[in-house]
């Protein structure tokens, strides 16, 4: 039986794999920017990703992101997850936030990030300020109310933060087997470079079918502290195509792995399980013609 202190441990890992990168310190940072030259033109507006979060076999939570294009040109990237499954006897956790990023400058110009575990409520908050030069952290007390202020200075542009890394690297990502992305991030009160490389492209089963996808593994610097800390390599697979949607990520822990799996994907123009849905019926008709029956 899971204990209500593992319990809260799988899920923190868990929102750290899927809403946000939780990286260990270097000493010295020195600013590196590997991107492609010809980005992805897949327009996130509009699109809705929902997930199922596991430990080992056990269902914990459910998790959930959306981008919306704002009036004004910039985006916003959301995020949630929350306990499930065999979870749900334990407190209610409800961990959201949301980034909003400008296109121009590839870098976000807000932050938010609020924490619920039961009747606490934790809220962080992140401005940018590129012309200054620097990021005003914000911790507001749960009780209180009591705002804590600190600047720190950003060294470099452009970066990411922890909402819209993913975000960044699905569309500035180099996707192509052997190639490695770089770009700076603001995490955890540092900025850090994280890479990502891609090591093959293969088709996995999904609840949708089976997709053709990426699989790329991100820098050794993204650790998770305590009874999670990554034991293995943590991976990732985006869609072959240009969308380079998100749909599984694993992760070899201390005790067993966690997972986030894709359950549903849906933008203005798609819905991946339709899409899934009709290249099946085309495989099972192109299969019917050519007098071949049976499985792929």
């Amino acid at each position: 039986m899971l204990t209500k202190k593992l319990l809260k441990k799988v899920i923190g890992f868990t929102v750290t794999a899927t809403l946000c990168l939780s990286f260990s310190a270097y000493a010295a940072y020195k600013p590196e920017l590997k991107i492609s030259k010809n980005p992805s033109n897949y327009d996130f507006d509009g699109e809705v990703l929902k997930y199922r979060l596991y430990w080992t076999i056990f269902h914990v939570a459910d998790s959930e992101s959306r981008a919306e294009k704002l009036p004004d040109g910039l985006y916003k990237f959301y995020g949630s997850v929350s306990t499930a499954g065999v979870a749900a006897w334990f407190k209610k956790i409800e961990d959201s936030g949301y980034s909003v990023w400008n296109p121009k400058t590839l870098c976000p110009v807000k932050t938010v990030i609020v924490q619920k575990e039961g009747h606490y409520i934790r809220k962080k908050v992140y401005i940018y300020d590129l012309d200054n030069g620097t990021v005003t952290y914000e911790k507001i007390h749960p009780t209180t109310g009591k705002i804590q202020k600190k600047l720190i200075k950003i060294p470099v542009k452009p970066f990411e933060d922890l909402v819209t890394a993913t975000f960044f690297f699905r569309k500035y990502g180099i996707f192509k087997v052997g190639e490695e992305t770089i770009f700076p991030l603001f995490a955890g009160g540092k900025f850090q470079n994280v890479s990502f490389k891609v090591v093959a492209k293969q088709k996995i089963d999904t609840l949708m079918g089976k997709l053709e996808a990426y699989k790329v593994i991100p820098s050794n610097n993204l650790s998770p502290e305590g009874a999670f800390k990554r034991t293995g390599k943590v991976v990732f697979w985006f869609t072959a195509d240009k969308r380079h949607i998100p749909i599984k990520i694993e992760a070899q822990v201390a005790i067993g792995s966690v997972s986030a799996v894709l359950v549903d994907a849906k933008g203005k123009n798609f819905d991946l399980r339709k899409e899934a849905e009709k290249q099946q019926e085309k495989n099972l008709m192109e299969r019917m013609l050519q007098g071949i029956f049976g499985g792929d």
